[in-house]
């Protein structure tokens, strides 16, 4: 956490009440086993959520994070949102009309009139009657639990690589909550058809009488309309609210290269632009995390305020100059004129790619140059032409994809790919290697296709290093694409021109072997490659044949060429 601020207060909450609800969801699973089971799981839970602290806790929790939502939402100054952000809004405001009567039906039963609101209590007086609204209750908050947890994670460079264990968990635990409800209601129900179990579950669990069940409607009712008074009087907020804007004086905000909008002081400039249907990208909801909003502010500067500590981390985390700003955080009080740093205004269409923001990541690049191209083409027709460099390219694009590897890009005579992008540089250098090697054999299939075309077999020049990158979207025009934006892409195409020279097929970064977990022995070539590494000598490892590299059950030495 940055900051003590009411961005951080209302994660902390949310994060507080999302464990209580998982705790509780796999305290429902239980029911898959026994009801016993249940009742015990549930006497370890309450003992914290139900002593002094855990109680003060949750209530701070789940008060700070109503009503923080609360007056988020009554303060939007646009309600052209993405959907997510609409679902979650809708999502949170869902909740408690339907909480309130199971909160009231237990844990206001347990205080005032002594019910031992244990499972075999609430299932009694749940099922089936009530099962509908429970799993309708049980599933927006699961939603929206889960989606507030991704659009904070996705920020965090750990998180593609837990994301597919997040998922099942995500799926996993309310189908588990979800059956363990049915088959214990289930098992409930058939006791209660039994009227001396019946009787006797109502004594053990003391059933609240005829008086304190009326009461108890009357709480839910009143619980339910005060609700609702709430939100009804939030909307009526809204709207006048929204009245006073169109009715207030306006600023000019003006955007370099596309409109000049008129703008009533409050909301802030992200708002201003969705209001007027202008493409701005951010991808969390207006929460100083993304920066994909950032703009620069090219007059008015002295008018706004300085940022505050969240907007201050990002910035800084971006390395952005002083006189760039995030939209989502800046509320205009006097003419503007900003330049929007990511995204454009064609057809309203953001020129981002969504859940790729640019990162920094060690991976494993592999430039493939193929050798002789220009004798490829000579006196070809186009079709001829097209024909081989579609079977090159095709056995090279193969071997990549069959190893988690991914074309970033063609380079004229060859291709970039990039390795461990999501796996991390050690597996990503494996992979690499791995793929090289499968490039070698593939090339045989194609040679035996061409070559006597040619009139001489085609060999590829092979250059190998890892390091970090900056990996991210890139807008061009219309068409949008994950690409490497920045780092030593240049070196893995001086080791392939070295390759070419030397008449290897392969020249690897000594980092790519050791990354790999291979030795590589006296038999082969090794080189310096001068002024490589910022203005380093690099060392670099020659391979005569791809194919010769054995990676067989992890590290070994690499076959001697």
């Amino acid at each position: 956490m940055r900051a003590v601020t009411t961005q951080t207060i209302r994660l902390v909450s949310g994060l507080v009440l999302f464990a209580f609800a998982a705790t509780h969801f796999l305290n429902h699973g239980v029911g898959l086993f026994s009801l016993e089971a249940m009742d015990e799981v549930q006497e370890w839970r309450l003992a914290v959520t139900r002593s002094w602290p855990g109680m003060i806790v949750l209530v701070a929790a789940l008060l700070a994070h109503a009503a923080l939502a609360f007056t988020t939402t009554i303060q939007r100054g646009t309600w052209r949102l993405p959907a997510w952000e609409a679902t979650q809004i809708v999502t949170g405001f869902a909740i408690p009309l339907l909480l309130l009567p199971h909160v009231i039906e237990t844990h206001v039963a347990h205080a005032l009139f002594g019910v031992q609101d244990s499972y075999l209590y609430a299932l009694a007086l749940m099922w089936p009657g009530a099962a509908w609204m429970q799993t309708a209750l049980l599933l927006l908050v699961w939603s929206h639990g889960c989606l507030g947890l991704h659009h904070w994670l996705k920020f965090r460079s750990w998180y593609r690589l837990a994301q597919p264990l997040l998922v099942v968990l995500a799926v996993a635990v309310p189908m588990a909550a979800l059956m363990g409800f049915v088959v214990s209601g289930r098992a409930v129900a058939a006791l209660m058809t039994d009227p001396g179990m019946a009787e006797r579950m109502r004594q053990v669990t003391h059933w609240p009488g005829e008086l304190d069940l009326k009461w108890l409607g009357l709480f839910r009712t009143s619980a339910q309309i005060a609700v609702a008074a709430l939100l009804v009087a939030g909307a009526t907020i809204i709207v006048f609210r929204h009245i006073a804007m169109l009715a207030a004086p306006k600023v000019a905000i003006a955007f370099t290269g596309g409109a000049t909008v008129q703008a009533a002081i409050g909301p802030t400039l992200l708002e201003i632009s969705r209001t007027n249907g202008l493409a701005h990208p951010s991808e969390c909801g207006g929460r100083a995390r993304c920066g994909l909003c950032r703009v620069r502010v090219e007059d008015g500067a002295e008018t706004l305020p300085p940022p505050g500590a969240e907007e201050r981390a990002v910035l800084a985390g971006l390395a952005a100059p002083g006189n760039v700003r995030l939209a989502c955080q800046i509320r205009p009080a006097a003419p503007l004129t900003v330049t929007r740093l990511l995204g454009s205004d064609q057809g309203e269409r953001v020129t981002v790619v969504a859940d790729a923001q640019a990162e920094r990541r060690t991976v494993c690049l592999v430039h493939i140059r193929v050798c002789a191209v220009a004798v490829i083409a000579r006196d070809r027709l186009a079709s001829d032409l097209g024909f081989m460099m579609n079977e090159i390219f095709g056995a090279i694009g193969g071997a990549v994809e069959a190893h988690a590897g991914r074309i970033d890009r063609f380079l004229g005579d060859g291709v970039l790919a990039v390795f461990g992008e999501q796996q991390g540089p050690e597996q990503g250098c494996r992979n690499a290697l791995q793929a090289i090697s499968a490039m070698d054999v593939a090339m045989d299939r194609v040679n035996e296709r061409i070559a006597a075309e040619i009139g001489r077999p085609v060999e590829l020049a092979i250059g190998a290093s890892v390091g970090e990158v900056v990996v991210g979207g890139l807008g061009l025009g219309r068409t949008t694409q994950l690409a490497v934006l920045a780092g030593a892409t240049e070196l893995p195409a001086r080791m392939a021109e070295l390759a070419s020279t030397r008449g290897w097929q392969l020249v690897m970064s000594v980092g790519v072997a050791t990354a790999a977990g291979l030795d590589a022995p006296d038999g082969m070539a090794r080189e310096t490659l001068a002024g490589a590494e910022q203005g380093r000598d690099l060392d670099v490892i020659g391979v005569q044949r791809a194919r010769a590299i054995s990676l067989e059950a992890g590290a070994g030495p690499v076959a001697p060429a």
